[in-house]
């Protein structure tokens, strides 16, 4: 059941209200514990024991951090993600281990968060109460002049409007009304106020102390990445060599012998040793084949010199099952462009192969950031990303150009081959 605008008003301002009051103590309690403790131990560094205290003074600020990031997630209901630690070096002792926080430098930034936070939560409190307040008197105000006019003496008492004038009924209208109009305009400005203070605090606190996350998220994928691009090279390479060893190697192999048969026939049975020749011709021309097939997925000479659309076309030609290319015109980067043929090419052999289906389908969309490829036929599904079979080398190829590949391929519903690459990976 949804809830209404009034109620989601009520929510969404009691929660940045209360992100505000909260952090307001958080930051007093954070400062004066933190800071303290930070510049005693800065002024005792030299006698060695303000080490142990910046340690201890980078611990209370982690924690009041740690605090900081769960606040954001319960109350603002945004991502806030606790950077990784620094751990310890292998075999260090045990000075060494206790100062491992102060060569973190996300422990630096939470300092420097405390000192920023404190400042910043002061001015917005204020802020925010004052406005949270003055809002009230769209209610308070009125209910508070019509109770001193009844307890008070006339004489005794009064408002804004007998100051500007006003006289008997006329001034209590004026105050009721002026009082009723400043805390509705208060009152109509306190969700976006608040939104916007909490948005302050909200970009500020993520930059100090969640930054780092995204920047380690995105080393980790590099690493992958580059793993990734190492073991697909490996594995492409290993069963390049396989498939040159058990086709085209065997087959010159065979032909040399051939060869050497035929030498021997030609002066004493002319006619079978021209028959062997023919044999040789034809494994040659099976042995090009073969070797043009295996050269597709290593440097197309159709993709370089014409272009993705143009490839994709090419290899849809080939397939024995009915297959339709969309895909648009223009270049991309080389190594997006070989890395969508190479997942074509892949998928649309395996359903050659596997498949069994009526038709396939191949689309290639792009947006501002990305390229995808969608491979699609209507066979009997059940394919599989197993370790060392191809679907499990067309991931690791992808995996290597930062991309990531999904395979749909439910039992008797067809295969999905999705594949999404970074246009500027």
């Amino acid at each position: 059941m949804r809830s209404s605008p009034v109620s989601r008003w009520f929510s969404n301002v009691g929660r940045r209200y209360g992100y505000e009051f909260c952090g307001f103590v958080v930051a007093v309690v954070a400062f004066v514990l933190v800071i303290p403790f930070f510049f005693l131990g800065v002024g005792t560094t030299i006698i060695w024991i303000g080490l142990p205290i910046l340690v201890f003074a980078t611990l209370l600020a982690r924690g009041f951090a740690f605090t900081e990031r769960a606040m954001m997630r319960g109350m603002l209901r945004v991502d806030a993600p606790t950077p990784q630690r620094r751990e310890p070096r292998a075999g260090a002792g045990w000075f060494s281990r206790m100062l491992t926080p102060l060569r973190d430098p996300q422990s630096w930034l939470n300092m420097a968060w405390v000192f920023v936070d404190f400042f910043l939560k002061v001015v917005t409190f204020i802020i925010s109460t004052v406005w949270f307040a003055a809002s009230l008197v769209t209610i308070a105000g009125p209910v508070t002049e019509i109770v001193l006019r009844l307890v008070l003496p006339e004489d005794d008492y009064s408002g804004l409007g007998e100051l500007l004038g006003f006289r008997g009924q006329a001034a209590l209208v004026f105050d009721l009304v002026s009082e009723f109009l400043v805390g509705l305009v208060f009152l109509l400005t306190l969700s976006p106020v608040l939104r916007g203070l909490t948005g302050l605090h909200r970009a500020i606190s993520h930059g100090m102390l969640c930054s780092r996350w995204d920047a380690q998220q995105e080393l980790e994928r590099t690493r992958a990445s580059r793993s990734a691009g190492r073991v697909a090279e490996s594995e492409g390479l290993r069963r390049l060599e396989r498939d040159l060893h058990d086709g085209p190697q065997q087959r010159l192999i065979r032909s040399s012998m051939d060869l050497a048969r035929a030498e021997r026939l030609l002066g004493n049975d002319p006619e079978r040793a021209a028959a062997l020749i023919g044999e040789i011709r034809s494994q040659t021309n099976a042995t090009l084949a073969e070797l043009r097939q295996l050269s597709r997925g290593i440097a197309p000479p159709l993709l370089v010199d014409r272009g993705l659309e143009a490839a994709l076309a090419e290899i849809a030609g080939n397939s024995t099952i009915p297959t339709s290319v969309d895909c648009p015109p223009g270049r991309l980067p080389l190594h997006v462009e070989t890395g969508i043929y190479y997942v074509a090419s892949e998928a649309l052999a395996n359903a050659n192969k596997h498949s069994r289906a009526a038709s396939i389908t191949i689309t290639v969309t792009l947006d501002r950031r990305n390229a995808r490829v969608r491979i699609v036929d209507d066979g009997i599904g059940g394919a599989q990303n197993l370790a060392g079979h191809g679907l499990q080398g067309l991931a690791e190829r992808v995996a290597s150009l930062e991309g990531a590949l999904r395979i749909d391929s439910p039992a008797g519903e067809g295969t999905t081959v999705e594949a999404v690459i970074p246009c500027e990976s």
